[in-house]
């Protein structure tokens, strides 16, 4: 497996099977326009959001609530949406091991000449979010053991496979009709949205600077996000907070605060709901930076949420 650096990145551990490593770009650096073809395949979560145009894929907005899915060939261009640039994790893995754990979630992928990929970019689970935070804390804070460090990468790397094949996600359809201008209608609101999490929107607003009627916004939304206007922007914080709540520097009422949350209560009373744990565990389990805590995290709110955070219904 070749993995190819850039001066943006940075290489934390490398096995014969995967990489991980860490991307951190200013806007005015000129790595931050794009880059490819890719020399193997990337599994990358963000830390900032960006629009992002795969040379496999229209522009999207790709977000902390997104998963970026890059296969070998695969170039890209990325465009600003705030000053801070971009910042993610990523996990480089073998092809032919990409290809066999394909195999379990969508035979006809594995197989295929074609992308193993589906999208370029995809919504990803609050489980598998949470889990990937605690697996790059982990794996930054010390040499992580080779074995370990494969095993948690894998089973991440099959998380993200399972959310977002075909078999996994069937509802996800652009609309025949109207197609075009209702998907740029949901990803400039994505934009907005992505902005500034912490400030606070009205469904009138967003419409208004998107072009259309309020109730023609928030059922597009839906029908192609797969969840309200609400509760996207709510996942955007949510996962915001798992950075700030990592760096030790701030408590959760002060954190609530800074993200909109309208109280201390709220922002620990969603954020349990959507990772089956408070701030205060998180932080806790923080330091101790254990990879047996990402395995943790996928199996203790994926089998009741959904891919947002949302209690499945029993």
């Amino acid at each position: 497996m070749q993995i190819e650096l850039t001066p943006v990145d940075r290489l934390i551990a490398q096995t014969p099977l995967v990489g991980v490593g860490e991307y951190v770009c200013p806007v005015d650096h000129p790595q931050f326009r794009g880059g490819g073809p890719e020399t193997c395949p990337y599994v990358v979560f963000s830390r900032y959001s960006v629009h992002l145009r795969s040379s496999r894929g229209t522009a999207e907005v790709c977000s902390p609530a997104t998963v970026n899915l890059l296969d070998v060939g695969d170039s890209y261009e990325r465009g600003a949406i705030s000053t801070e640039g971009v910042h993610c994790d990523w996990i480089a893995i073998s092809p032919s091991l990409l290809r066999e754990i394909a195999r379990e979630h969508a035979p006809q992928l594995a197989d295929s000449a074609d992308s193993v990929f589906v999208r370029a970019v995809a919504p990803v689970s609050a489980a598998t979010f949470i889990a990937q935070r605690r697996f790059f804390a982990a794996a930054n804070a010390s040499r992580p053991d080779a074995l370990a460090l494969e095993e948690s990468a894998l089973r991440l790397v099959s998380a993200v496979m399972l959310e977002t094949t075909p078999a996994a996600r069937p509802a996800e359809r652009k609309p025949r009709r109207n197609g075009a201008r209702r998907y740029d209608i949901v990803e400039t609101a994505k934009h907005l949205l992505a902005q500034d999490c912490s400030a606070r929107h009205s469904l009138v607003e967003l419409a208004r600077n998107v072009h259309c009627s309020p109730a023609y916004l928030s059922r597009s939304f839906a029908r192609l996000v797969g969840c309200s206007l609400h509760a996207y922007l709510q996942q955007l914080r949510l996962r915001a907070s798992l950075d700030l709540l990592g760096e030790c520097r701030y408590n959760a009422a002060a954190i609530a605060a800074q993200l909109g949350f309208s109280s201390h209560s709220h922002f620990t009373y969603a954020f349990r709901r959507t990772f089956g744990v408070t701030p205060s565990e998180f932080a806790r389990s923080g330091k101790r930076n254990h990879m047996s805590a990402s395995a943790r995290s996928l199996t203790r709110c994926a089998a009741n949420s959904d891919c947002w955070g949302r209690r499945a219904r029993p």
